[in-house]
């Protein structure tokens, strides 16, 4: 006699693990850095009058945009993406 048992793989996946949190700091009137676990990833810099900029680590230009808030969320969505 012999038995016979149904294994069955798991299927279940882990959830994708989650970005670390930006810190934003103010350096001086108008910039803004941006770090990740300590590690400089960018920043966001007033174009007085005309908006704000935001570059990346390596200075790759994202665009100006209307608020700080926007430049911000470009920068972190580029991370993520």
């Amino acid at each position: 006699m012999s038995t016979i048992t149904n294994q069955k793989r798991s299927t279940a996946t882990s959830a994708p693990a989650k970005a670390p949190a930006t810190q934003w700091v103010a350096e001086q009137s108008g910039l803004w850095v941006a770090r990740r676990d300590g590690e400089f990833v960018g920043m966001v810099e007033a174009r007085w009058g005309s908006g704000f900029a935001s570059t990346t680590r390596l200075a790759k230009p994202l665009g100006t945009f209307d608020t700080v808030e926007e430049a911000q969320h470009a920068l972190e969505v580029s991370l993520d993406g």
